[in-house]
């Protein structure tokens, strides 16, 4: 049987019909205690078979764990807008690698004159000494004759990475798992369903969480509506309103022992100028009711009042839960320079309120901005160095849709290095967050009906393919990861071994070590954009650490 056999980086998408660019054996693989060292088993049958599509048995060989998945293409449609640039892996309607999926049998069916590709993960156990190990990669026949093999040194430096300092936040849109699993909002199966998505945000290095202690009211057609996805019980009685926590202690308790550190409230006022109130539900005279929503004006004096109540309640409630400190509240999302009037009358209306509290909200235009120290403005990673200059408390950035030019992204069609290289670029320009609009965004756009992401990966044409979600809706609840999530994390693996490696040395040193071989500054627009370079960066960083060790 003539099988063709190659490990390829994490940095290489590998597709059907192009023949994968080899390991660079000039960047010698490594990993610190903590880290996931990914890489991936590319193979190729080349030839064609008569009948039934045969099948091969794959194993790894190792004395380091290894996790072992099957990278799945799925359709993309729109990869690309027609005006974004050039860097991306081509313009064209084709199937992209893109989902992580669980291996259950070792036995692999070929397909004829195809490139596929296994996902390996290598982590060090506890008791792994420091040291290289030998990685084997072998296929054989179904009689056990070897067929191919490749193998693969990779070293693990004694060292632990540190713990994620970043606050690192994708929006959890819970309705949509509700909707997509078909079950009843907050039910046993939902809050499981929820759990296991929460659960791979966290081990994949998002640490805050968007809690809806009301409906979120983002991505929603106006005058329209999301199902109702409400932690806190509003009631409204003779004397006014009162509220029950029960739901958000069970959720911030279930996400906390998930590892998630931090909270984001669901923002107070509706998306695109803060012009409206969000959906609050409450009971009203027996009855189940909608009490705000689009017919309701931000500043509407009945609306106000309930803020004047609502938010000191919440308030209290994250301090007796203990995660005051490591909360945030929104006011709108991504106010422009013609809503400054208006934002700032809501961040008026609410400082009153929450004289404390500290605020996130994305936006682009400095002039959007109050005069608040505790007011954090997240500007996309295009618009950041307008807010350079600014003294802040907090430095924040994101991306979504609109950053489809120059800057890191992850788009399916974008290259793996464009989205990896943000972990660089955050550690350069000193953040304290990334926000990401959709962890887990299964609709179409303004939340209008359900999508299946496995077939439809551009929301029905809202955005380019894989904006919308990292993780796919696999069955029994399960999420299924993305390449992009495993590029994201390796991202953030990035910033941390820089972080440890000043923490060694120094800032100095270490921006010494990013700019070996470079003639020009790094920003979010202009960065190198070869696979090999960020690999030989790795092999500099964890050179020296390696060269710091205790003795």
């Amino acid at each position: 049987m003539d099988i063709r056999l190659r490990l390829v980086s994490s940095l290489c998408k590998v597709l059907h019909e192009a023949e994968p660019t080899a390991f660079p054996r000039d960047c010698k693989a490594s990993l610190l205690r903590g880290e996931v060292y990914s890489l991936q088993a590319a193979y190729f049958l080349n030839e064609d078979v008569p009948g039934g599509l045969p099948f091969v048995n794959l194993e790894i060989a190792c004395d380091l764990p290894v996790t072992l998945r099957q990278v799945f293409g799925v359709p993309v449609r729109f990869p690309k807008f027609g005006d974004s640039d050039a860097n991306y892996i081509d313009s064209k309607e084709r199937i992209y690698p893109d989902v992580l999926r669980n291996v259950r049998s070792s036995q692999v069916r070929l397909y004829p004159r195809q490139w596929d590709a296994f996902w390996l993960d290598v982590e060090a156990a506890p008791e792994s000494k420091p040291g290289d190990y030998h990685l084997s990669v072998l296929m054989s026949d179904m009689d056990g004759k070897l067929i191919a093999k490749e193998d693969l040194v990779i070293e693990l430096i004694d060292r632990e990475l540190p713990r994620q300092k970043l606050i690192h936040t994708r929006w959890l849109h819970a309705d949509s798992l509700a909707v997509h699993y078909q079950v009843p909002v907050l039910s046993v199966e939902h809050n499981r369903i929820m759990r296991n998505f929460i659960s791979l945000a966290a081990k994949r290095g998002m640490n805050m969480i968007l809690t809806p202690i009301h409906t979120p009211p983002l991505d929603t057609e106006v005058g329209g509506e999301r199902l109702t996805m409400q932690l806190v019980d509003v009631f409204v009685t003779p004397l006014g309103y009162t509220f029950k926590f029960a739901k958000l202690r069970d959720f911030i308790t279930m996400c906390r022992m998930e590892g998630i550190r931090y909270f984001e409230m669901a923002h107070l006022f509706t998306q695109w100028g803060g012009l409206h109130a969000p959906k609050i539900m409450g009971i009203k005279d027996g009855a189940y009711v909608q009490l705000f929503g689009w017919n309701t004006a931000a500043d509407d004096p009945e609306y106000v009042k309930f803020l004047s109540l609502y938010l000191p309640a919440i308030e209290k409630e994250l301090e007796y839960m203990d995660v005051l400190e490591n909360s945030y509240f929104h006011l709108t999302d991504e106010p422009g320079g013609h809503d400054r009037e208006q934002y700032f009358k809501l961040h008026d209306i609410v400082r009153k309120i929450l004289p404390r509290a500290k605020f996130l909200d994305a936006m682009s235009d400095p002039a959007s901005l109050p005069l608040d120290d505790k007011m954090i403005p997240v500007p996309a990673n295009d618009h950041i160095e307008r807010f350079e200059n600014l003294d802040l408390s907090e430095r924040w950035t994101y991306y979504c849709v609109g950053q489809h030019r120059d800057v890191s992204n992850t788009f399916i069609a974008m290259p793996a290095a464009r989205t990896r290289i943000l972990g660089v670029q955050l550690y350069l320009y000193r953040m304290t967050g990334f926000l990401h609009w959709a962890f887990n965004f299964y609709f179409s756009q303004y939340s209008v009906q359900p999508i299946d992401p496995y077939l439809n990966t551009d929301c029905g044409g809202f955005a380019p393919a894989g904006d919308a979600f990292q993780v796919y809706p696999g069955e029994g609840g399960q999420p299924e990861e993305s390449l992009r999530l495993m590029l994201f994390l390796h991202a953030m693996q990035d910033l941390r071994a820089l972080e440890l490696l000043e923490k060694l040395t120094s800032r100095e040193e270490v921006e010494q070590v990013i700019y070996q071989g470079l003639n020009q500054e790094i920003t979010m627009k202009h960065y190198p954009r070869e696979e090999g370079w960020l690999l030989c960066l790795r092999q500099r960083v964890n050179e020296r650490i390696k060269s710091h060790q205790t003795v």
